[in-house]
Order: structure tokens, then sequence, then C-alpha cells
């Protein structure tokens, strides 16, 4: 069997999806707009032919087949070389041949059912694509089948219509005096049928027309159109009824909309007609009714989800765009803020070293305001992955310790961490249990009393883990607690000096709520609060802790070592295209002599000087002005001389999405702006010591 090449692409599928919803269907019969889509489809796929199989007898499975393209396909299935068409009727599934020729000049063949609410209603045959067909790419092309399935659909019914309104002509004039069998056939019809007077009285309706508007036939005598029509119609459908009474036009079809006793609105394909006598003077209208609710239905479904995939694109840009921008000025205000108070070759006093202090503190304010405006938005606009994995809660305790450290120090509080059970582990993501974690001990220590204490401990509880965090604080009223996780809502703290955004907590619910966990709060004004989380527990996946990244470096070192390497012995290219941005970075590596640092101003210029001078360690800007960072990677990596050298992001996009392309091109780091200079020089002490065991340094210097 013929195995075929990869499948049709998404952007492919969306285009073609577009150019099916968007062709024109007015001023064209239903085969003609049927036979447009399918040349799209045709297209689409690289099918040179087509054919459509109408069931025109579900029973027997007779099919009159319409084709496109060079090809003719005879209107006898079942006696054709192939069972292709019959293999798809009893089935009910797409049949593929990609081996016989199943007809002269087609070599290969694919034909899929046509469902319209569980029902088949056809059948849809492409052939001679070079690469042949599979059942994969028969599946991804469902979407396109149900709307051109729609389309058949209301040619089909278009027939009917014909059919309808030919078998009134028909029982008029060859049935007038038999009553009853016009009767009988006039309600047998699938369709809702009326007449109506020439003012748009109903003078009678069949039964099908009483299931589509919801009253009986007697109810329906004492209306008008109008009285069942939507408002919105009402002059679309007068003026098409105008236009037929004045011999602009024979008929007229359109869809509408009723409105059923209880409300609901039902859209029907509405095809009129206005009967004359033999004098030509108008007598009634004649008018057939299908009901096209689910069709409609799918259709805004299909529209609706379209506008929610872009606007929800839009955010995701803006809020990226956002990051950008913000992170982009503060970088350089704290960076510059950290070499100040670092730089031991340009040291400062103790007034300048405390105004300094003042910048870096309203600097981190803000990136943590900002910080917690984007997560929020990202939550609300189901964004944010997450990766819910085993985690060894004794790890990850440590860690948020660790990073509240420094505020606890700078506070007259004690933080009284109980450390947990080693074999503790709980299901959620590392990343965003930290920022749980770190969230109410900051909280518990920033709103305490002084010589206060924070408490933190975890215990199993049945299939979760119960992480308490409690503090002697001023605690909350039931009033508070109510309010405690709405937006912005800092429960009186904005009148104080204690700075918070009033989101902290609200960012807390929802992650852990994304965690399939829950927090609760008890609290006693004057006396303190205790925050519990519940989340999951996990069994030991029993394998060691995954090493941070800057571990996978080398061992924690000071600021300080290597000065047994010459100046200038290691290379660092920076890629960046900010000029505030690159002085930061060459202020910081002053105090690395041992390395030297080359400027890359744009992607291109990257390339080409990692190309000629491969160096030791990349840091790369996510959004160069001709390229992005992960670009750059690309490139690099796909070059033999080029794909060994260890990359670094550096960049104002803090987006988890960002840093997660990153991490899968094996960037060793991805480094946030406003910049860490800790950070980056302790980066810069773990990868030489690195190159120190590997022996790469002596051969640099020999």
């Amino acid at each position: 069997m013929h195995s075929p090449s990869a499948s049709i692409t998404g952007d492919t599928i969306a285009h073609l999806l577009n150019r099916l919803s968007t062709i024109d269907g007015r001023g064209i019969s239903g085969w003609e707009l049927v036979q447009g889509q399918l040349t799209e489809l045709m297209a689409a796929t690289g099918s040179p032919c087509g054919f459509i199989g109408d069931i025109t007898d579900a029973v027997s499975g007779t099919l009159q087949v319409h084709s496109a393209g060079p090809l003719i396909w005879p209107n006898d299935p079942r006696q054709a070389p192939s069972t292709l068409w019959a293999g798809v009727l009893e089935t009910g599934g797409p049949v593929v041949n990609n081996q016989v020729s199943v007809l002269g000049g087609v070599q290969r063949f694919m034909a899929m059912p046509l469902l319209r609410g569980g029902q088949l209603i056809g059948v849809l045959g492409l052939a001679n694509r070079p690469e042949g067909y599979s059942d994969a790419f028969a599946g991804q092309l469902a979407p396109a089948l149900a709307l051109i399935a729609s389309s058949v659909a209301a040619w089909q019914a278009e027939s009917r219509h014909r059919e309808a309104l030919g078998a009134l002509g028909v029982a008029r004039d060859n049935l007038r005096s038999t009553e009853e069998q016009y009767r009988q056939l006039f309600d047998a019809a699938g369709v809702g049928i009326t007449r109506m007077s020439l003012s748009g009285r109903f003078l009678d309706v069949n039964h099908r027309f009483t299931e589509i508007t919801q009253r009986t036939r007697e109810q329906l005598l004492q209306l008008s159109r109008n009285d069942i029509t939507h408002p919105d119609d009402h002059a679309t459908d007068e003026a098409l009824g105008i236009s037929v009474l004045e011999g602009q036009r024979p008929r007229y079809s359109l869809e509408k909309r009723y409105v059923r006793p209880d409300g609901q609105v039902v859209w029907v394909m509405l095809s009129a007609a206005l009967v004359r006598d033999a004098q030509g003077q108008p007598l009634h209208f004649v008018a057939v009714s299908e009901d096209i609710t689910e069709r409609r239905q799918f259709e805004e479904a299909m529209n609706s989800a379209k506008a929610a995939e872009k606007a929800n694109k839009a955010k995701t840009d803006f809020l990226s765009r956002m990051s950008h921008e913000l992170r982009t000025p503060l970088n350089a205000m704290l960076g510059f803020a950290q070499l100040l108070r670092v730089d031991p070759t340009n040291p400062i006093n103790d007034i300048q070293r405390k105004k300094v202090s003042h910048i870096e503190r309203a600097g981190a304010h803000l990136l943590a305001m900002l910080t917690d405006v984007l997560d929020l938005s990202r939550i609300e606009a189901g964004g944010l992955p997450l990766n819910l994995e085993p985690q060894r809660l004794a790890a990850v305790l440590e860690e948020a310790h660790a990073l509240v450290s420094n505020q606890v120090t700078q506070s007259d509080v004690q933080l009284l961490l109980t450390p947990p059970a080693e074999d503790l582990f709980v299901k959620a993501d590392q990343v965003r249990l930290r920022q749980i974690l770190v969230n109410l001990m900051t909280n518990a220590v920033k709103y305490n009393k002084p010589g206060g204490r924070v408490m933190v401990e975890a215990q199993g509880v049945r299939s979760f883990v119960v992480i308490t965090v409690s503090d002697t604080g001023r605690g909350l009223s039931e009033e508070q607690q109510a309010h405690l996780f709405e937006p912005f809502n800092r429960l009186g703290a904005e009148r104080t000096a204690v700075e918070g955004t009033g989101i902290g907590l609200v960012i807390v619910k929802r992650l852990v709520d994304l965690m399939r966990g829950r927090i609760e709060i008890s609290s006693q004004v004057g006396v303190g609060s205790s925050f519990r989380v519940w989340l999951p527990a996990a069994l030991d996946p029993h394998t060691a802790a995954a090493d941070s990244t800057l571990g996978r470096l080398g061992a924690r070192s000071g600021w300080g070592a290597f000065d047994a390497l010459n100046p200038g012995t290691l290379t660092l290219l920076y890629a960046e295209d900010n000029v505030v941005n690159v002085e930061l970075v060459r202020q910081v590596m002053h105090m690395r002599p041992k390395w030297h640092m080359e400027v890359a101003r744009n992607g291109a210029e990257a390339i080409q000087m990692a190309r000629s001078a491969p160096p030791d360690l990349l840091l790369l800007d996510m959004h160069l002005g001709d390229m992005s960072g992960l670009d750059v990677s690309d490139v690099l990596a796909r070059r033999a001389e080029t794909a060994g050298i260890p990359r670094v992001a550096l960049s104002a996009d803090a987006m988890p999405d960002q840093i997660g392309a990153a991490r899968e091109r094996g960037f060793l780091d991805y480094l946030t702006k406003p910049l860490d200079v800790a950070r980056l020089l302790s980066l810069l002490d773990r990868y030489a010591e690195q190159l120190i065991a590997e022996g790469k340094a002596e051969e640099t210097e020999g």
C-alpha cells in the first residue's frame, strides 16, 4: 500500500475553511455553490479530480455522481471497476485506494461521507493527488466536509423545493377536483409548505410547517407571516414579496427567522413563488420552508470560535508587547542601580547607597506589580501553561524560603519553617507552586507586627498535601475575609505604608484552582491568620530531582572567582539592538575581566560573528531588529561548527510560552529584564568553572 506524504498543514486547513465559508452563494444555484466549494477543496488538497455523489434514494443507496475536473464518473457506481462508493455507503466512513486503478485515468482515490445531522446525505470523492490519501488525511478534512455537507444539504433542499413546488403545480392542474389526494400530498411533504394571501395572511399550512413553528393549523390560519417572523427580518421579507408582485422576479428565496410561542428562534430556508390565474392575475403565494437551525448554529459556532481565537491571540500579543516594553526601561533603571551598589572599582558612600537602595526597592515594587498584572491577565485568558508533575515539597519550600530570606532579614519578624518529610510529594507546577508559597510567606511577613512570627508547615492528609502558612499579624475580620480574593481590593491596607497591588492572593487562588486544589483561611483580628493550601498528593517518581540549569554549569562560586584565568581568556557574544542594554551588560562585564565581550547589533550580525569566531557563550535578546533570538538559535543549530555554542537568553519578554520555547531549543538559562546583575555574574563564574574542569581554559592560554 502506498504511504501518503505528510498531511495537510493547519494553516492550509484554516485558509480552506475561510475560503469555503466566504463563497458568495447569492445569485447562483445550489449546485454552483457546491461545485465552487469542491473546486476549492481540490485546490487545497492538490487533487486534480473531484466528485460529489448525491444520494437520490437512501433505501437503495442510489447515487447521482457529479464531477469536477477532467474526468467524468459513470452514474452506475455499483457496476464500476471499483466499489469505493459502495464502501462508503456500507460503512459510513472514508475509503481509500492508493494502488489499484479504479477507473480509466484514476490512479489514487479517496471517498468520504457527507453527513448532516448524523445522516449520510452524499459522498465526496477526490482523485489523482500525487502523494495519495489516508484515513488521517480524511480526518483533517472533517471541518471542511461539514461545511460542504451543509451546502449539499441546501442544494438538495433546493431540489426538494423545486420538486415540492412542481408537485403542487401538478396537484393543482391534475388533481384540482381531488382535495383528499391533494391534502395527503400536502401534509406528507418533508418540508413546511404554506399558501399565503397577497397580504401575507396564511390560507393553508401543512403538518411539517406546524412542527417548525410550534403552532397548530388553526392558530396559523388566524395569523400572517409578519406575526411569526422575527422583527429584524420583516423588511427583507416584505421587499422580496413586493418585487415578485411587481413582476421583477418570478420567485424569491432567503434565510429568515420564525419566532415560536415560547420565544425560541428557528431559522428556515424560505422559497416562495407567486401563483397566477389563467389571465395572469396574482392569486396567492406558495412558500416552502426547511428548518436550517442546526446549520446556522454550526456556522455561528465556527464564527464565534474564529473570533475567540483571534481575540485570544491579540490579547497574548498585547501582553507580550506590554511585558517587553515595560521591562526594557526597568532593565536600565535597576541594572545600573545594582552596578552603583556592587561595583568595587567605583564605591559609593553610605548616603548614596541608601538612595540607590530606594531606587532598587521602588523598581522591584514596580516589577512585581507588572508581573502580577500580566500573570492575572494570562490566567483569565486561559493562556498560562502549567506542567503538573510530582514535586518534592521539601525542596520547593526551601527554594521559597530562600527567596523571602532577604525580606525576613530586613524585618523584625521570625520565619519558622518546619521541614516536611522527604518522601512527601505534591502534584503541581514547580514554578507556580513556588510562586504561591513566596506570595503567602511574603504577605505573612509584610502584614505582621514587630517581633511577630511566621510558621510554615506541611503534612499529608489522605490523598492531599496541606501546606499551612500562619502568622501572628493583625488578622482579618469576617467582612475582610469575604472580599479577600477580589482583584485590587487591599482590604484597607492601601491606607498604610505597606506596599502591594491587591492581586497577589487572587493569583494564588487562581493558580491553586488550576492545579486542582483549594485554599482555606482562618483568621482572628489581633491574633493572626492561617492560610491552608490543599493540593493533590503524588507518589515519589524514584528519580533524582533535576538540578537547576545554572547548577549544570558547576557549583556556586563567589564574584571574585577564577583569578587564575588571564584577562580576555573567555569570549561572550552579546546580541542586542538596544544601546542602553548593551552598555549595562558592558559595565557588568568590567567586573569580570577574564571575559571579553563582543556585540552583535542584530540577528544576521550575530550569526555571522558566531560562524567566524564561535564564542564560549552566546547571550541572546529575544527581540532583535531583523529576527528573533529563537530564529538566530535555529540557524546556528543547523550548522556543525556553531551547533554546540552554549546559549543563554536575556530578554524583556518574560512570557512563559517564550521561556518554554527557549528551553526546548536547549538554552542553558533564560534571564529576564530587569537584569539581575548577581545572577548574570554567577552564571559567568559557574560556566567558567565548567570550562576549567574541561581543560578548555588551559588550551586557550597555551
